[in-house]
């Protein structure tokens, strides 16, 4: 046993040797040192968020394989009577409905790709529950309302009540179908629900690169094109098994191309992004992927009109709609000026299933 007395005095040495290493400063320099660590640490945590990102991005848990694409070419040689298997026609109908959801209550349109990439990893898993939503389309739609009810409740401060599911499925299914599948999903991906998704590569990486602007006004302008471009590769089924980080720096390349930004940095943003991802993204298949997206803005898609709509307009000026004299006026907030009970009337009126699940299938022929 160690007297008192000792530790005392092990204590007192200690404290001492500690003020021999501590340098003393004035407070002029204490303040532009302590706003360094600061920002140094801040970069640092991005740069260890995401090495975390990319040891889930190579594990098998977060892995998606192709499912639909055998459907939809099976599809060619049956009618669509005969035809009741999901295919790539039906994930995009699914993806303009989330993206139709998500902008009319003014969540995050990050919640879509966090749903989508929790149905794709689901349908990955080769489970029986699985295989049968990939065989029943009628599974398969119940299956994207609950991923992203699951997002919603993820990622959103406010989430969907099951009871506004079942209205914006015009009741095609009932509280108990979406719980059971709810369970079937989180059984089927053990629960492992935050996987790294293409825009939090895009947020993490944007401070970390070397630009040659430093206005905000500037740095805004790459981000909203960046993410606009990955919002394009959510619908696209040929780059669904491309990983997200992959996504992500083919996106920041094309809206490095957008802006007009010199050689010289551009080169110096290549080394950076293999630096902090591992990605050469001047390689040939990165290329391709940029190129595949870029190529994506001239196929109409409905759902992108808010983000396009965004680059000419302020914030603020797009708002909610609003129920008034019995109709949408979109150019009143529904949050200001209607109770939670008329949003959600509003919500089940304009982002309802425009069809039932039987019509859904008939449809896709």
């Amino acid at each position: 046993y160690i007297s008192l007395p000792v530790l005392v005095l092990d204590l007192q040495s200690t404290m001492t040797h500690i003020q021999q290493i501590i340098k003393p400063t004035n407070m002029a320099s204490t303040d532009h040192e302590l706003q360094s660590s600061v920002d140094d640490f801040r970069l640092s945590s991005f740069i260890d968020r995401l090495d975390v990102m990319k040891r889930q991005e190579q594990s098998s848990i977060y892995h998606i394989s192709d499912c639909l694409s055998a459907q939809s070419t099976r599809k060619a040689s049956l009618s669509s009577s005969a035809n009741t298997n999901a295919d790539i026609w039906c994930r995009s109908q699914m993806v303009q409905w989330c993206y139709a959801v998500v902008d009319f209550v003014h969540f995050n349109r990050e919640t879509v790709l966090s749903a989508m990439q929790l149905l794709d990893r689901f349908v990955s898993t080769n489970t029986s529950k699985s295989i049968n939503v990939i065989a029943d389309r009628r599974q398969y739609q119940l299956a994207t309302m609950t991923a992203l009810y699951l997002a919603i409740k993820i990622h959103e401060p406010q989430t969907l009540e099951i009871g506004m599911m079942v209205q914006l499925g015009k009741g095609a299914y009932a509280s108990s179908d979406f719980y059971q599948m709810e369970f079937n999903m989180l059984s089927a991906l053990k629960w492992h629900l935050h996987g790294p998704t293409a825009t939090a590569y895009l947020e993490h990486l944007l401070p970390l690169l070397t630009l040659a602007y430093e206005s905000r006004n500037d740095r805004g302008h790459l981000r909203n094109h960046a993410r606009y471009y990955i919002e394009l590769s959510t619908s696209d089924y040929d780059l669904v098994t491309v990983s997200p980080s992959k996504i992500a720096v083919a996106a920041i390349i094309n809206s490095l191309r957008r802006l007009t930004v010199s050689k010289h940095a551009f080169s110096i943003i290549i080394k950076e992004l293999k630096q902090y991802t591992g990605i050469d993204a001047a390689a040939k298949h990165i290329l391709a992927i940029a190129q595949r997206m870029h190529k994506l803005q001239n196929i109409p898609k409905p759902y992108l009109a808010p983000r396009v709509k965004a680059f000419t307009q302020q914030p603020e000026t797009c708002n909610r709609g609003a129920v008034k004299n019995g109709q949408i006026d979109s150019t009143e907030d529904v949050s200001k000026k209607s109770p939670p009970s008329q949003i959600r009337n509003v919500v089940s009126r304009r982002c309802s299933m425009d069809t039932s699940p039987t019509t859904f299938v008939a449809n896709s022929a």
